[in-house]
């Protein structure tokens, strides 16, 4: 089954457009960018992400928390915050990190392009042990095989990841077409059907050896679709 999200062919969706991207790659970069005086960033786009989620999900997120959340050290993320709020993102009050109104718009955005994520039980998969599910809302478009999403999963930390496109009110491997919810973990599948999927989202589905690397393989996989 865990291969099984890889098709032969490029898929034919014909739904609706993906709506405009939320917080873009772009942005993101800025926070990375080199130009910057002090320390090279040594964390990636999906650090930056998981921050934003982070903060913007709890109110207000202390620095030790923080690095915590997105399993970043001291130093790095102490560069991380300085350059979220150069970026306008977040702002530094007495009870921690909160986002400003750009970030909390940004936040919003991003809700709406990834309106569920959860740690999921998926072992069937044989994708790894922990495994942690996120959708991604009208991304159709933008999946081929799959591929692109567990190469980033796995360079995020994880071990596997499996893609399937919701298309014709039922779950399917992007290009084949095959029914993925007659196998695997039926309770995957419940979970992402509670969500009300709508024609042309993504579920993509991420193993490793532990819940945080887990959770960041779906943010890494996800942003392949933004």
């Amino acid at each position: 089954m865990a291969d099984a999200g890889h098709g032969r062919k490029k898929e034919k969706y014909n739904g609706r457009p993906a709506p405009s991207s939320p917080l873009t790659l772009e942005a993101l970069r800025d926070v990375l960018s080199s130009e910057y005086k002090g320390p090279r960033a040594v964390f990636s786009e999906v650090h930056v992400l998981k921050a934003i989620l982070a903060i913007g999900a709890a109110g207000a997120v202390g620095r030790g928390k923080l690095g915590s959340l997105v399993g970043l050290g001291q130093g790095e993320v102490r560069t991380l915050i300085k350059r979220l709020k150069e970026n306008d993102l977040i702002l530094i009050q007495p009870d921690g990190c909160r986002l400003s109104r750009k970030g909390e718009r940004e936040f919003q955005r991003l809700r709406e392009k990834i309106p569920w994520s959860s740690s999921v039980e998926a072992r069937s998969l044989g994708i790894g042990v922990k495994c942690a599910a996120v959708l991604v809302r009208g991304a159709g478009r933008s999946v081929r095989k799959g591929i692109e999403q567990r190469d980033a999963a796995v360079r995020a930390g994880a071990i596997g990841a499996f893609t399937a496109l919701f298309a014709n009110g039922r779950f399917i491997i992007p290009g084949e077409g095959v029914d993925c919810e007659k196998d695997g973990p039926r309770g995957l599948w419940s979970a992402a059907r509670a969500e009300v999927p709508r024609e042309g989202d993504v579920l993509i589905v991420v193993g490793a050896d532990s819940d945080e690397a887990a959770e960041l393989g779906t943010l890494a996989a996800a942003l392949t679709l933004f």
